[in-house]
Parts: C-alpha cells; structure tokens; sequence
C-alpha cells in the first residue's frame, strides 16, 4: 500500500459504502473506487479530477483535497480486489470518475422518492446456497465448486452487511435487534477479513463460517424492523450473544 497525496493526479470523494453502492446504480461508467473496510462502518473512495472539489457540499459525502492543507489517501496495491485491508472494488484502470457525474448520482441516492422499489434480497437463494455447507445433508464439496460458493457467498455479504447497517439505523440505540444486528455485522466483517490457510479443511471451515453469517443476515433481512412502539414495550438487553 502507498500513502499518497490528493490535489496532484485526482483527489478523492469519500462516503458510506451503502450510500456509495446506490450511486454506483446511477454512472454508467464509474472510474476507480477503493474500499476501506476498517473504519466503524466500511467507506468508499471515488477518484475524481484533481481540482475538482472546492465547492463540494454534498451531504453525507467528504472531499478529501489538498486545497486547505495538504491531505493523503492511502493506496491498496493495484491488484488487490478484496479484504484483508483497503482494496479496489473498481481497478485504477477505470480512471477517474466525472465531478458532474458522481454529484448528479449521488442527489439521486439521497433524494430517492418514498415509492422507490427497495432493493429486492432473494434470501431463499442466499440460504440455499449456505445450506450447502451447513445445512443437515451438507456434504464436503470439490474444490472447484467450494471456491464458486466461497464467491457467491462473500457477495451476499457484501449486500447484506449494508442492508443490514441501513436498517439499524432506524432504531433505538438499545434496541435489542439493533445489538443483535450489530453483533451479527460485526462478525460478518470479521469473515469477511478473515484468510485461510491454503489447506482444504481451513478453507472449509472458513466457507462455512461464511455461510453462517449469511444465514444470520438472511433471518434479519427477514424480520420487520420494530415500530417505535413495539422497542419501549421491549425489556432492556444487558448482554448480546452470537
């Protein structure tokens, strides 16, 4: 990784990954998007052209520039398109994104109107294809088809994780499913993160606590999130367990 600083080459636009995921529903072809997955929820980076952001002002965004002082980012290795660590969700090859292009998507994820379809989660396929390594008939799979499930998994969490911290939002900081959400994204990134060992039964392992995880969004994803009524009436949590 590289510490690089902004104003020379591009400078940068950072932002919630939900909020970054919606925008990218809107540019037809976005330019480079690093991802850093460490801070208290995971953020996005979009690579604009350098001198582009004196007068940014979008809401729930950051321009990171050297207009003011001087600012740096640091650089996942070119090659690098998943955890551990900072990585690329959109290579350096797809150059920078438009300033115009990236602000007109970004007012149409935050100003969808209230009869916008909600992004439609298919858990029965998320579960099924979980099921297959943690289900009652579970069986070892190849290889071949364990690293095809390994990806679809890690994909799944990618979309649940967000889901997920967008829905915990809207509750009480207390709320019992709110610490259970939270406990339960907590230990999704954590897989997420995680790198096995290169042996058959680490790797087993590890898709299988992947699979865990996406069962335990999947059944959040499936729960109607409380009305403010139903989380007074709700007895106080001491403890969350997972």
């Amino acid at each position: 990784m590289r510490l690089v600083q902004t104003g020379v080459r591009w400078d940068v636009v950072k932002m919630r990954r939900f909020l970054g995921l919606q925008a990218i529903e809107h540019i037809e072809q976005p330019g480079a998007v690093a991802v850093d997955p460490h801070s208290p929820e995971p953020m996005l980076y979009f690579f604009v052209p350098a001198g582009t952001l004196a007068n940014w002002n979008v809401p729930d965004t950051t321009a990171l520039n050297s207009t003011e002082c001087t600012t740096h980012v640091v650089l996942p290795p070119g090659h690098r398109e998943a955890p551990p660590g900072p990585y690329w969700l959109l290579s350096p090859s797809c150059g920078l994104t438009p300033i115009a292009t990236l602000r007109r998507a970004l007012e149409m994820a935050l100003h969808r109107p209230d009869t916008h379809p909600p992004i439609r989660i298919d858990t029965a396929a998320m579960r099924a294809d979980a099921a297959q390594l943690i289900g009652d008939d579970a069986e070892l799979p190849e290889s071949t088809v364990l690293l095809q499930l390994v990806q679809r998994l890690r994909g799944y969490l990618m979309v649940l994780v967000p889901h997920a911290e967008d829905r915990m939002r809207s509750l009480a900081h207390t709320a019992e499913p709110r610490l259970v959400a939270q406990a339960t994204v907590g230990e999704a990134r954590r897989r997420l993160d995680a790198v096995p060992d290169l042996t058959f039964i680490s790797e087993i392992k590890h898709a299988q606590a992947l699979a865990r995880s996406v069962e335990a969004l999947c059944r959040h994803a499936e729960t109607p999130t409380p009305t403010v009524a139903q989380e007074r009436s709700a007895p106080e949590v001491g403890v969350v367990q997972q």
